[in-house]
C-alpha cells in the first residue's frame, strides 16, 4: 500500500468589487438618447424648417385659380 500524499490546500482569496449604482429609466434613456437621439433631433429641426418654408411660400402664391384671377368663378369669361 502506497503512503498516503500530504493535502497541500490552495487558498482562493476572492476579491468583491463594490457593487455598481442600478440604472433607472432615466438614465438608460438619457444614454440611448446617443446617436439615434440626434439623428432624430435633426430629423424633427428639418421637418419644421420644410413646414415653415411650405407655408411660407404658399402665402406668396394664389392658391387656385380663382384667386389668381381676382375671384372671377366663370373661368371661360374672357376679359375685355
Amino acid at each position: 500500500m502506497q503512503d498516503p500524499q500530504p493535502l497541500t490546500p490552495t487558498i482562493v482569496h476572492i476579491v468583491k468589487e463594490p457593487p455598481t449604482p442600478q440604472l433607472s429609466m432615466i438614465d438608460v434613456s438619457i444614454a440611448a438618447f446617443g446617436l439615434t437621439g440626434v439623428i432624430m433631433g435633426a430629423a424633427l429641426v428639418a421637418g419644421l424648417l420644410a413646414g415653415v418654408g411650405y407655408v411660407w411660400y404658399r402665402s406668396r402664391r394664389p392658391i387656385t385659380m380663382i384667386e389668381a384671377r381676382g375671384g372671377e368663378h366663370n373661368l371661360f369669361r374672357v376679359k375685355s
